[in-house]
């Protein structure tokens, strides 16, 4: 009996494919194909978003108003009471509108002018049941602004 074997076209295709894997595997583990195999998606990773820089670019004498006026200092607590003032008191104020759009009822009230009655004056608006200069919003119709304070209620109307 001969042991010779006879090379078959499917075997030398096998052989060669084999040979094929072999020089694949050399160059990824050496590293010394220069071609970086296919990488899918998954082996990219996440994208990471970039943060903005969070230093402030200004030079620090542009914040001295800040360091002047510390916030933790125990002189502040005595300054900041003069001028957190309640006025109590409708006096030199106008009605200048009423809003009254389905359930929300809103007044805009101007205020008094300025020293010497120069310059603007305020103008703001207030909502029903909102607490605004000391007084308490408690009705608002078409023609007048109703508040109670602590004299009790005050109205305020349209000027004539």
């Amino acid at each position: 009996m001969s042991w010779r074997r006879e090379l078959k076209p499917v075997n030398l295709l096998l052989l060669a494919g084999i040979a094929f894997l072999l020089v694949a595997i050399i160059r990824i583990w050496w590293g010394g194909g220069g071609d970086m195999p296919f990488q899918g998606p998954a082996a990219k990773g996440p994208e990471m978003p970039t943060a903005p820089i969070l230093r402030d670019q200004q030079p620090l004498s542009a914040f001295s108003a800040v360091a002047a006026k510390n916030l933790f200092s125990q002189d502040r607590s005595s300054s900041t009471a003069s001028v957190a003032k309640v006025q109590d008191s409708l006096e030199g104020r106008q009605l200048l509108g009423t809003m009254l759009i389905g359930e929300t009822r809103a007044a805009i009230i101007g205020g008094k002018l300025g020293a010497g009655g120069k310059g603007k004056a305020d103008i703001e608006a207030v909502y029903l049941g909102e607490e605004w200069n000391g007084f308490k919003v408690f009705e608002i119709s078409n023609d007048s602004v109703t508040f109670l304070g602590k004299e009790g209620r005050k109205t305020l109307k349209f000027p004539e």
